[in-house]
């Protein structure tokens, strides 16, 4: 009977092994580190109960304890068209948190350069700094989930401060208020009042929710992943395809909205910055509610301890090793096997992302240099008038429109004529076309520079090109290459790297792991300050970062040469162990029913 309804075991471990995309079951790092400890499986079990999961008992080992328990607590969930019902809410907060994301960053650059008056230079520099912290603080909010108080707590709390610095952009950007204000000019003319809020006002603004956004960050996505059964493959892979869809929509409304929000004139003045930071405040509280009200069904994984921690200790004992030689014992010795195995899992992980920086430090100066570029160009189009940061709005779109292309279309395609379709390539190939984007950018520029200088020499001008009248100069469209080709490596590169870090992470360091990837883009970010400190001229900086991010795709191949089959195999193990331990609890279930005299999996 128990066979019968179980099915061909064969095909249970196939389906783990699938899951090589998106990771295993979460288990405990004391098991495996190999440390039994009666008091911590009860404390251990304490916390579980608590958060509504299965009873435990004290001799349980506690590595199928924990995973036993989540498998259970999985069970018994309930589904709407077959995903956990708290799915839905957690991409509803993951729309809105974007909305206000990227409806404030939208409007960001031109806030610093046209309202606090703010040269290209310094507002650039300040730009890449509050990007740069986005992606650097969800180190922070990862070891807070993993170490103290979970996933769901830290979003929760971090969302709160979150919608704090919301409110300090929307508040002090009403440069009316003597507080908030450094200047007041009024134009002869028109007779209309211009206030410049104070620079002190956004900086700390920009810093809170840094700390909000970039501390959720790595938790939300991996929160969504914890609600599926380890078996899940295919539901887990669309709810990555959702998840990123919602980013995407979220920010694709907000980038055509809050332009057109700090456009209308309010409050005496020509411009309505307070209105249009206030809107993505509102959606970033709406966020909040969304995330809170499916509390009752998430699947709340307790906090498993410090993976950073054993990761340093490994690490010193290594080098211990190196310096000493077999004088000292081995890491493997001393914290065993599967410690040891996991933290060189996690080198190797982060070895492939080594490239990354230099593929986000192109990818982030679309709202920077991008920005600027835009701003000189005629945009102009009938009665209506394309503002430079509305032209943002085309990468979500083409987001929207291009993730089931590539998944319906252009991967099949590649598998038909023979190319691979792994992690890595994708990757690979993404970084090329991303570098492909900033020499389309250069020869964009070019024009630019080349059509000033044709109008000079036919009219007997003198115009330079920071001064040239911006109706004569080429269409703010002729930008939509650029940003098409750099939005399908985002698709490659983007996507893929989110998924790599989460299927090849630790079982215990998923958070971590996906905040490392985040790091990148910090990195990135500094890299453009550093590089921008050199003030290159525009033309020449376009086409130097084209050849970097081809250094960088190249880099990339190179280290996943040494380091991809340990990845594979490691995973493989991982996969195998997960399918093992499914398996014992499901004959478990199935004979302790078989013992009550109840038929398994009734309808």
């Amino acid at each position: 009977m128990v066979a019968d309804e179980l099915g061909d075991l064969k095909q249970v471990g196939d389906e783990f092994m699938d899951l090589g995309k998106r990771g295993s079951l979460i288990t405990s790092p004391d098991f495996e580190f190999g440390i039994s400890n009666v008091n911590l499986d009860r404390r251990r079990s304490s916390a579980l109960e608590a958060k509504g999961f299965p009873s435990i008992s004290a001799g349980t080992p506690n590595d199928n304890a924990i995973e036993h328990a989540i498998l259970r607590k999985k069970q018994s969930i309930k589904r709407i068209f077959g995903y956990p019902i708290s799915v839905p809410f957690i991409i509803a907060n993951e729309f809105c948190e974007r909305f206000s994301y990227y409806g404030m960053r939208t409007i960001l650059m031109i806030y610093l350069t046209k309202k606090i008056m703010l040269d290209d230079s310094t507002a650039t520099m300040w730009y890449h700094e509050f990007v740069a912290l986005c992606y650097a603080t969800p180190l922070i909010g990862a070891l807070i989930a993993d170490v103290f108080i979970g996933k769901f707590k830290t979003i929760f709390i971090l969302s709160m401060v979150y919608c704090a610095g919301n409110a300090v952009m929307a508040v002090t950007a009403v440069g009316k208020w003597s507080i908030f204000r450094s200047d007041r000019t009024e134009d002869p003319l028109t007779g209309e009042i211009s206030y410049t809020p104070a620079l002190w006002g956004p900086l700390l603004g920009l810093h809170l929710i840094a700390l909000g956004t970039g501390g959720i960050k790595p938790c939300v996505s991996s929160f969504g992943g914890d609600q599926f059964m380890a078996s899940e493959t295919h539901r887990l892979q669309r709810y990555f395809s959702m998840f990123y869809f919602s980013i995407n929509a979220g920010s694709t409304i907000a980038t055509v909205l809050t332009p057109e929000l700090r456009g209308t004139a309010c409050m005496g003045e020509a411009t309505c910055f307070p209105v249009a930071f206030g809107v993505p405040a509102v959606f970033m509280v709406v966020a909040v509610v969304a995330f809170l009200i499916a509390s009752p069904w998430y699947i709340k994984v307790p906090p498993l301890g410090n993976p950073l921690v054993e990761v340093a200790k490994v690490g010193l004992s290594a080098a211990k090793r190196l310096l000493y030689g077999i004088t000292v014992p081995s890491p493997e010795q001393i914290y065993g096997k599967v410690k040891f195995g996991e933290t060189k899992q996690l080198c190797r992980v982060l070895a492939i992302f080594i490239p990354f920086p230099f593929f986000w430090a192109l990818f982030e100066q679309q709202g920077s240099r991008w920005i600027v570029q835009a701003g000189r160009m005629n945009g102009k189009l009938g009665k209506f008038n394309i503002e430079p940061d509305q032209m943002q709005v085309f990468n979500p779109i083409l987001i929207l429109f291009l993730i089931p292309i590539f998944e319906a279309v252009v991967y099949p395609i590649m598998k038909y004529i023979g190319l691979p379709t792994t992690a890595i390539f994708r990757m690979v190939l993404g970084m090329v076309l991303v570098a492909l984007s900033f020499v389309i950018c250069g020869f964009v520029q070019l024009g630019m520079e080349q059509r000033v200088s044709s109008f000079n020499d036919e009219h007997g001008t003198n115009w330079t090109f920071t001064t040239f009248p911006i109706t004569e100069q080429i269409h703010i469209l002729c930008t939509l290459p650029q940003i098409f080709m750099i939005t399908c490596g985002e698709i490659l590169c983007s996507i893929t790297g989110l998924e790599f870090a989460y299927a090849y992470a630790p079982p215990s360091m998923k958070s971590v792991c996906q905040s490392f990837f985040l790091l990148t883009n910090a990195f990135g970010n500094i890299v453009v300050i550093i590089v921008q400190s050199f003030q290159l001229k525009d033309l020449v900086a376009y086409f130097f970062w084209a050849g970097v991010q081809l250094l960088a795709a190249g880099l990339l191949v190179f280290i996943s040469r040494k380091v991809q089959k340990p990845l594979e195999h490691y995973r493989n193990m991982n996969i195998a162990s997960a399918a093992a331990n499914a398996t014992k609890v499901s004959l478990k279930e199935l004979e302790d029913k078989d013992r009550k005299g109840s038929q398994p999996f009734e309808d």
